[in-house]
């Protein structure tokens, strides 16, 4: 598979068989996500892998948080649909971003060397026959995760990368594709100005 046709063909999807990915293809993996772009290589990407009751037991104190800090009725109900998510993949790579202060540049152009890796990641798992998806929300600003994970309050929780291999009946999503939004300038011959 080729560059352009696994950019083309990945697709997110939020349904897993149950076997875990051998050890040695999450490294690769991982490998691949730090071959992304990094303006000064500050290599500010971190990376946790969660499996079996790792996953469970961080789903229980966010839980609990989420029971302390939000409206009852609510809470219940997110509650219990962030232990669902923390379990239906049968691993969960945490990429996180090492942060310093005092230079919003250099903060962004980090967050940035992190995205591209989660892409990175995306794509190498697509590579090799797995089935993957991005989140954020409220897991990655939640203090419990935080905790469990050992992260430095200042960092950046940048990607919970759901994986694992499809489930037989997976049905990808099959995004909505705009037409690209090109200005072109000073391309002289097609129609730029």
């Amino acid at each position: 598979m080729d560059a352009i046709e696994a950019l083309a063909t990945r697709r997110s999807t939020s349904v897993f068989s149950e076997t875990e990915p051998p050890r040695e293809v999450v490294t690769r993996l991982i490998e691949a996500a730090t071959w992304a772009p990094n303006h000064r290589h500050t290599e500010p990407w971190r990376f946790a892998v969660l499996a079996g009751q790792a996953r469970e037991k961080m789903g229980d104190r966010v839980a609990e948080w989420m029971r302390a800090e939000f409206d009852q009725e609510i809470a219940e109900k997110q509650a219990e649909s962030t232990k669902r998510k923390l379990v239906r993949s049968p691993l969960i790579i945490v990429v996180s971003q090492a942060r310093s202060a005092g230079d919003t540049v250099k903060d962004l152009e980090d967050y940035a060397a992190c995205c591209s890796a989660t892409q990175n990641l995306l794509l190498a798992a697509h590579a090799e026959g797995l089935a993957s998806k991005w989140s954020t929300g409220t897991l990655a600003v939640a203090p419990p995760v935080f905790e469990y994970l050992g992260l430095p309050d200042q960092d950046r929780v940048v990607a919970f990368v759901y994986l694992g291999y499809p489930a037989d009946d997976a049905e990808p999503r099959q995004p909505q594709r705009a037409r690209a939004v090109i200005d072109w300038h000073g391309f002289e011959g097609l129609g730029g100005r």
